[in-house]
């Protein structure tokens, strides 16, 4: 059975900020916002496309820690999988977390630099439609994140916006998690791969309303080639985590009374 603790983790994510709004609290340190969109990540054989729905939070800079700013988000979707060698498979649980840190920069304070975590797992449950079975991947991955931010004015078909921001990022260190042995335990072992080569960048425009502030994006990451590592439990063949590509576009919503 695969492991359901990624589920309730987010669960509590996502539902926390409801049961704080039963209590009385002092002046929060940061703010809430959900989004809506979509996601396609691709590999040279398969892909994953379907909607996803986030949950993010941002602090308000924190002048004991050097006017850092601390983000956390959780985006959960249902994923169509489709592969030219193994089928296809409805339904697919994904969930992608972040966690970032930025300081800005004393020369420029517009632009800020850090350190992120990312995590992105799969639950492929079952099997596919042409009988090949399914297994959980997980990713964890070390990032060093760069912001740009403009609170100009700038002109688009929706209007003004009141500022732009531009994030990217370097990959330091990923590590991926292949449970091979879910799909067939007598012929696979559990796979350990690394990459060290990958980007991502993400563009973002807020726009006012009465009731707070919504924020178009597009994102856009690349992770190259991993090591290759045996994954037969009898004999040896080398397997790898391919190069691939993620392309999630939505809508970020603020409410601001």
């Amino acid at each position: 059975m695969p492991n359901r603790h990624p589920l309730i983790t987010v669960a509590v994510f996502l539902f926390s900020p409801m049961l704080a709004l039963s209590q009385t609290a002092p002046a929060p340190v940061g703010a809430w916002s959900f989004s809506l969109g979509a996601q396609r990540y691709a590999e040279p054989a398969m892909q994953l496309v379907g909607p996803e729905i986030g949950l993010h939070w941002r602090s308000m800079p924190l002048a004991s820690l050097g006017q850092a700013q601390l983000e956390a988000e959780a985006v959960v979707g249902r994923q169509t999988y489709s592969s030219d060698r193994s089928g296809s498979m409805n339904n697919v649980l994904n969930i992608e977390t972040r966690w970032r840190s930025l300081w800005p920069m004393a020369m420029a304070p517009s632009i800020s630099y850090g350190l992120a975590l990312h995590t992105h797992s799969n639950y492929l449950e079952g099997m596919t439609s042409t009988g090949h079975g399914g297994y959980d991947r997980k990713s964890t991955q070390l990032w060093l994140p760069f912001r740009w931010t403009d609170a100009g004015q700038y002109a688009s078909l929706w209007g003004p916006a009141k500022k732009l921001t531009v994030d990217a990022g370097v990959l330091l260190f990923g590590q991926q998690i292949s449970k091979l042995s879910q799909a067939n335990a007598a012929t696979y072992i559990d796979i350990n791969n690394t990459q060290h080569t990958g980007i991502y960048i993400q563009t973002k425009a807020d726009y006012s309303t009465a009731s707070g502030t919504y924020s178009p994006f597009i994102r856009w990451t690349w992770v190259d080639d991993s090591n290759k590592v045996n994954g037969l439990r009898s004999g040896h063949e080398d397997y790898y985590e391919p190069i691939n590509r993620r392309l999630q576009i939505g809508v970020e919503w603020r409410y601001s009374r």
